[in-house]
């Protein structure tokens, strides 16, 4: 497999430089999505601010600022700390994930990984941006995942090169380079630990831009959807899908939603609507323009 891959990716005719501009792909509403995340912590804020109101008027002035007096040390101590132990956690984490990309997992380069190695210069070429540090990690999870925040990589799980091909690695390289061209990337991720973003970062959208990216970088649609029907099935089920009308129904996406709210509030969209707007972005204007 690695032989193919090899083969293939030496035989790629894109010869795009790195750096090259190119018209900016992103899905737009990224701020409309932030505000549907501010929803919780508006009632949450409301609710505080209603409960306030009632002891004021309740109790009197006298009450509430005699309490705040007797709280505020005790407050602004817990908060100090809290970020103490924030910060501190979030160095040692950091310093525990490098050190587990650094001790067990092979960077690709020229001669080590060269075919990972090309098919990442490609996939960075063809979205007009210079390529990062490409990591592999022993690992059967089908995942891969930009990190970083000065310095950014993308590790990419043994599982996934083992479950994809030439073309379906260069839609995950696309969908990982677009994290770091628009500065999404995670910033703690260990195999087993991972430190949540709040939920008011994530932004479904995101994803979808990302996708566009691993479209451009593939160039293949039936490619792209079965990579994201093996991130959700595997890759032996995945094999069963009908790729060519896998969610190509506005309707039959629609008929499978289970909870509105629930796909709202996840950090990643359905991939049947991942599957779908994809496609709707394949046959656009703009795609036309970005490939050339």
């Amino acid at each position: 497999m690695n032989a193919d891959r090899d083969r293939r990716s030496r035989n790629s005719n894109d010869t795009e430089a790195p750096g090259t501009r190119r018209p900016d792909y992103r899905v737009s509403g990224e701020g409309s999505e932030y505000l549907k995340k501010l929803v919780v912590p508006v009632v949450i804020i409301l609710l505080l601010l209603f409960i306030t109101s009632y002891v004021y008027v309740t109790y009197g002035p006298a009450f509430i600022i005699t309490r705040l007096i007797a709280s505020s040390i005790f407050i602004a101590g817990m908060l100090v700390g809290a970020v103490a132990i924030f910060v501190l956690l979030r160095l040692y984490m950091k310093l525990r994930f490098y050190y587990h990309v650094i001790s067990y997992s092979i960077k690709a380069t020229e001669r080590n990984l060269s075919d990972i190695y090309s098919i990442a210069g490609t996939a960075a070429g063809r979205l007009g941006m210079k390529a990062p540090g490409v990591y592999v990690v022993q690992n059967p999870e089908i995942n891969a995942y930009a990190v970083g925040t000065f310095k950014k990589i993308i590790v990419i799980n043994t599982g996934m090169i083992d479950a994809t091909d030439n073309d379906e690695l260069m839609f995950i390289l696309g969908h990982e380079l677009s994290h770091i061209k628009y500065g999404w990337t995670v910033p703690l991720k260990l195999p087993g630990i991972t430190v949540p973003v709040p939920l008011l970062l994530s932004v479904q959208r995101r994803e979808y831009t990302c996708d566009r990216g691993g479209l451009i970088a593939c160039r293949d649609l039936d490619k792209s959807v079965l990579v994201l029907a093996k991130l959700a099935l595997g890759k032996s089920l995945a094999g069963k899908i009908d790729i060519g009308r896998f969610y190509d129904n506005p309707k039959e996406v629609e008929e499978d939603r289970i909870s509105r709210l629930s796909e709202a509030l996840a950090s990643h969209p359905p991939v049947r609507d991942r599957v779908f707007r994809l496609r709707e972005f394949y046959h656009s204007p703009l795609y036309k323009e970005l490939i050339g």
